[in-house]
């Protein structure tokens, strides 16, 4: 949007213009640009207020929706996860979804400001189809809010009027998608729409202003026949509204957080869309499209087409990759793919054969808290407390600089135990269960990284996951975990799931799951390397790369580029 509308919509929010009275200013803007005249017969938008919008300013219908986007405040934009998508974005991904079909009705469920059927109604005006079939039959949507149906309606209008106005029926509704379906419509295609694309609110469900109460969780399962996780992000919900409106051969598109390509939560969805659909592609946008700054991605979803493989697309200009997605149950392999991971899918018996993982909550971290203390030598009955930041690859960091816990900073932490047992007698015994030889493992990092504790001497801290396994397996866990191969089949499963689309978390039930070695004699040579790395004194490149390349070649999958991928996402030595 050029600088000095966004500046003027900035001064009119100052001085206590409401959002509609803005938009309404800049889609008069919009009509007068194009010679259409206020004649009663116009858009209701355009009769709301008197303000005027700047001149300079080149005006299109597509600028509509983006100034109600910026104008609406920000409480209001972060709860409903209102980010409304840039209009080349919005044409390039309306192109790709309707490519190949045949003209039919379209359908936004969470319109905005009509981004999208702006971009779907400019395919169909290059296919030959008047502008005035294009609004009266071609483009539908739904939207929540009152506000966005009014822009979206002046947007199309003014978009497809030419001299006198087309008046925007009964396809464009204020309603629920998510609750109502296709009932949000009166008369909708009896035959099912021919491509749902758009971009529904993202509502992270770890975050307090987004996060939906419970009985709505539990409404979306009962509505949807899903029994998705409670953190599933409320814009996945919005694949199976899509699916639901789709006829016999048809497409569906619409923008997502990349977290529901890999988490577990959504992996209910996943699975239901891909009993009832065929995924043709996936988008990977990254994480500048929206100014939320999320990191984003679009599957192409299919009805009554099939594909061999999965075609895989990245940044704004849509392009595509020449490599494919082979495995149609992982999603989150795309992630990888595109940001030019090596494909590594390893097999094995599962760690939980011979450990056991599990991860702490809220309650053990807020618990522990008040018993956390800094380090004495006169100190007896405590016990050292690791938080992610302490994990480096096989190295243990405590006590070698500040490390932030509970809203303070620590040099040496140690839970005091005596003053847990007298005062928490559960989370002392849960305590207690963590006091035995272990792994731990860190969360949000590039590559897996790990702690062996061979004498059970550390307390893993919230969300530090602590791998529990007889002694004699402590350093064949940590040389596995710590390899190239590990980290790179990991990722290809988990991309999108961390804060960071470029990291990994893992849960401690993915973490039971993971591959093992199978070649036992490279395997225990690995261990005895990464024995040596964690008794060095200075980062020893060529001893972990040993141990790294033992552990590929127990999984049989030895590869350079495996290797110099790994190497150079390894932290500094700190």
């Amino acid at each position: 949007m050029d600088k000095s509308l966004l500046d003027w919509v900035s001064e009119q929010i100052s001085q206590g213009a409401q959002s509609l009275e803005i938009t309404a200013a800049v889609a008069r803007a919009v009509a007068a640009n194009r010679n259409l005249p206020l004649n009663g017969s116009e858009p209701a938008l355009l009769n709301i207020g008197s303000l005027k919008a700047p001149d300079g300013v080149i005006y299109t219908a597509d600028i509509i929706g983006s100034v109600y986007e910026q104008s609406l405040d920000a409480s209001t934009r972060r709860h409903g996860g209102v980010h409304y998508t840039p209009f080349e974005v919005a044409k390039k991904l309306a192109r790709m979804s309707l490519n190949g079909l045949p003209v039919g009705p379209v359908c936004d469920p969470s319109v905005g400001g009509g981004a999208f059927l702006l971009a779907a109604g400019e395919y169909f005006l290059e296919l030959g189809e008047s502008t005035s079939r294009i609004i009266e039959e071609l483009l539908w949507g739904i939207d929540l809010d009152p506000g966005a149906i009014e822009v979206a309606k002046a947007s199309l209008s003014i978009w497809g009027s030419v001299e006198s106005w087309i008046p925007i029926g009964k396809h464009l509704v204020v309603s629920d998608s998510l609750k109502k379906g296709i009932g949000s419509f009166e008369d909708p295609p009896q035959e099912g729409f021919t491509a749902v694309i758009g971009n529904p609110p993202f509502q992270n469900q770890l975050q307090e202003s987004t996060v939906r109460p419970l009985e709505e969780t539990q409404e979306l399962r009962k509505k949807w026949q899903v029994k998705a996780g409670p953190y599933a992000d409320t814009a996945s919900y919005f694949l199976l509204v899509a699916l639901s409106f789709l006829g016999k051969k048809a497409k569906c598109l619409l923008i997502q957080p990349q977290s529901v390509l890999a988490t577990v939560d959504a992996e209910p969805i996943r699975t239901k869309v891909k009993q009832e659909a065929n995924l043709e592609g996936i988008w990977i946008g990254g994480p500048n499209i929206f100014e939320a700054g999320v990191n984003v991605c679009a599957p192409l979803i299919s009805k009554g087409f099939s594909y061999e493989h999965v075609r895989i697309w990245t940044g704004t200009q849509i392009d595509e990759l020449p490599n494919r997605l082979d495995d149609r149950d992982n999603w989150a392999s795309a992630i990888a793919i595109a940001q030019g991971a090596p494909a590594i899918k390893l097999e094995g018996n599962h760690l939980g054969e011979i450990a056991s993982a599990t991860a702490g909550f809220r309650d053990q971290f807020y618990g522990l808290a008040p018993h956390v203390t800094e380090y004495k030598s006169e100190m007896t009955d405590v016990a050292p407390l690791i938080t992610v930041g302490m994990i480096d690859p096989l190295r243990n960091r405590w006590g070698s600089a500040q490390f932030r816990y509970a809203g303070k900073s620590w040099l040496k932490p140690v839970v005091d135990l005596r003053s847990l047992l007298k005062q928490d007698e559960e989370l002392y015994e849960w305590v207690k269960d963590r006091l035995k030889p272990k792994v731990l493992l860190a969360t949000q990092t590039k590559v897996i990284e790990v702690l062996p504790d061979p004498e059970g001497k550390l307390i893993p801290s919230t969300p530090v996951i602590s791998i529990e396994c007889a002694s004699q397996d402590v350093w064949k866990i940590a040389s596995a975990l710590s390899s190239a191969a590990m980290s790179a089949h990991v990722f290809s499963k988990v991309a999108g799931s961390a804060l960071s689309s470029n990291t990994i978390k893992l849960s401690a039930k993915q973490v039971n799951a993971l591959p093992l070695p199978y070649d036992l004699q490279r395997w225990e040579q690995a261990s005895y390397h990464a024995h040596q790395v964690f008794n060095s004194k200075a980062k020893d490149v060529d001893l972990i790369q040993k141990m790294s390349q033992q552990i590929s070649l127990a999984y049989d999958c030895s590869d350079t580029l495996l290797e110099d991928w790994w190497a150079k996402r390894l932290p500094k030595w700190r």
